[in-house]
C-alpha cells in the first residue's frame, strides 16, 4: 500500500486528504515562491471548470488566487486562507516536513495545521460547491506572506472588493479548533539597531560597545512592558488582556576580546482591541531620542541607535450582530465566540468593511512547531461544516 493510500485510510474524506497530501509537499517557507502552489490551484479549478485570477506580487515571485463558483451576484460567503508556512530550518523534525505523514489519526507536515488543512478541504468541497447549484456565491481567497505581517492579502482584498456585486461576509480558515474567533490581538514588530566603535577591549571605556547599548533598550523596553497591564481590556476571554511584548531574535559582536561595532534585535508587540495600538512605538520612539542613548553616543562618530517598524497589522473585533458571526452560529450550531492573542488576516478584511469571523480546523499550539500536525478528526469537522454551509447557501436562507 502506497503512503498516500494509507493516508487515504483515515476518518476525513479521501480528497481532502489527497489534496493536503500535495499542499504539504510544495515548500511555500515565506521567505520561498508559493507559485508552483498557486499553479497546482489554478489547474485544478481549471479541471473542475471554474475560472480563477491571479493577484500577483509586483516585487516578488509570489500570488495570490481568487475564484467565484456560483453566480455572479451580491452577497454570498469568502472562504479565506494563506499559502505560506513558517521556516523549518532549526527545528527537530521526526519526518520529512514537506511530506505528509499519517500516524495515529494525525496527519503530520510543516503547514498541515497552519493552514493548508484548511485550504484542502475547501478545494475538496469545489465540486460539491458546483453541483450545488448556488443561489449565494462562495469566493476562494488564497494570500501569501501572512507568516510575516499579512501582506499579502491587502491586494488581494483590493482586487476582490473592485468587483461590482460584493461578498456579505469572510470566514478566514486559521485554526481554531473549528470554533468561532471573533476577536484577536493586533501586532507591531520593530528592529532595534545600534552601531558602536570596533576596538581592541583594552580600550573598551574610551568606546561604545553596541552590544552595551542594545543590552540597555532592551532592559528599558522589559521594564515598560510591564507598564502595558496598566492597558488590560476587559474582554476576559483572552488569555492575555493587555499588550505583550516579545523579543525574538539578537545578534551581535565579533569577538570577546573586541568592543561590538554592531548589534540588532527584533521585538514583538501584541495588543488587544481597545488597548493602544502605538504604545510601543511611541515609547521606542521617546528612548531613541533620550539623553539615556543619544548621551552615550555623542562624541563618537559612526556610533548610533534605531528603530524601525517592520510589521504591524490590525487587531480585531466582530461586533455584536454581525452577519458572519450569525452565519457561523446557524451553520456550525456553535453560539459561544471566543478570543485569540495570536493574529490573522481577518483584521485587514473587517477594516475592508467586510463581516469576518475565524474559523477553521486544527488546534493553534501545533502551529509553527516540529512535527507539526493536525487531527484527522479536525478535517472531518471542517468538511462537514462546509457541507453545510453548501447546502444553507444553495437554498438561500442564509444571510450570505
Amino acid at each position: 500500500m502506497t503512503k498516500k493510500a494509507a493516508i487515504m485510510d483515515q476518518p476525513a474524506t479521501e480528497s481532502t486528504l489527497d489534496i493536503l497530501l500535495d499542499l504539504v509537499g510544495f515548500d511555500t517557507e515565506s521567505s520561498r515562491s508559493n507559485l508552483k502552489l498557486i499553479d497546482y490551484v489554478e489547474r485544478y479549478l481549471d479541471r473542475l471548470g471554474v475560472a480563477s485570477e491571479r493577484v500577483p506580487d509586483p516585487d516578488q515571485p509570489k500570488s495570490s488566487l481568487y475564484a467565484r463558483i456560483g453566480p455572479d451576484t451580491s452577497g454570498g460567503v469568502i472562504l479565506s486562507g494563506h499559502t505560506d508556512v513558517v521556516p523549518v530550518s532549526g527545528q527537530n523534525w521526526k519526518t520529512n516536513p514537506f511530506e505528509l505523514v499519517e500516524k495515529d489519526g494525525r496527519v503530520f507536515g510543516r503547514g498541515s495545521c497552519d493552514m493548508k488543512g484548511f485550504l484542502a478541504s475547501v478545494l475538496a468541497a469545489v465540486p460539491k460547491m458546483i453541483k450545488a447549484d448556488l443561489a449565494s456565491p462562495i469566493y476562494l481567497a488564497f494570500s501569501y506572506d501572512e507568516e510575516v505581517g499579512c501582506t499579502g492579502v491587502s491586494p488581494l482584498i483590493v482586487h476582490l472588493l473592485s468587483k461590482e456585486n460584493k461578498p456579505a461576509l469572510c470566514i478566514v480558515g486559521e485554526p481554531t479548533m473549528m470554533r468561532p474567533v471573533t476577536a484577536h490581538t493586533g501586532k507591531q514588530n520593530f528592529e532595534c539597531t545600534f552601531t558602536g566603535t570596533p576596538m581592541h577591549s583594552s580600550l573598551a571605556p574610551s568606546g561604545v560597545s553596541a552590544i552595551s547599548l542594545a543590552a540597555q533598550a532592551i532592559a528599558q523596553i522589559t521594564d515598560q512592558a510591564k507598564q502595558f497591564r496598566k492597558y488590560t481590556i476587559s474582554d476576559d476571554r483572552f488569555a492575555y488582556p493587555f499588550p505583550t511584548v516579545n523579543f525574538g531574535q539578537i545578534e551581535g559582536g565579533e569577538a570577546v576580546n573586541i568592543v561590538a561595532e554592531k548589534c540588532k534585535f527584533s521585538l514583538e508587540y501584541r495588543y488587544p482591541p481597545g488597548a493602544p495600538e502605538n504604545a510601543m512605538r511611541d515609547f521606542l520612539a521617546k528612548l531613541f531620542a533620550s539623553e539615556y542613548l543619544t548621551g552615550q553616543i555623542a562624541g563618537h562618530p559612526g556610533a548610533s541607535a534605531n528603530f524601525k517598524e517592520i510589521v504591524s497589522y490590525p487587531g480585531f473585533t466582530a461586533p455584536q450582530g454581525s452577519v458572519a458571526v450569525e452565519f457561523i452560529a446557524s451553520t456550525s450550531g456553535i453560539n459561544d465566540t471566543f478570543a485569540v492573542n495570536y493574529g490573522t488576516e481577518a483584521g485587514h478584511f473587517a477594516a475592508a468593511g467586510v463581516p469576518t469571523v475565524v474559523f477553521g480546523p486544527g488546534d493553534i499550539q501545533q502551529a509553527h512547531q516540529p512535527d507539526e500536525y493536525i487531527e484527522c478528526a479536525q478535517l472531518t469537522a471542517c468538511d462537514q461544516f462546509l457541507n453545510r454551509l453548501i447546502a444553507k447557501l444553495a437554498h438561500g436562507t442564509s444571510n450570505g
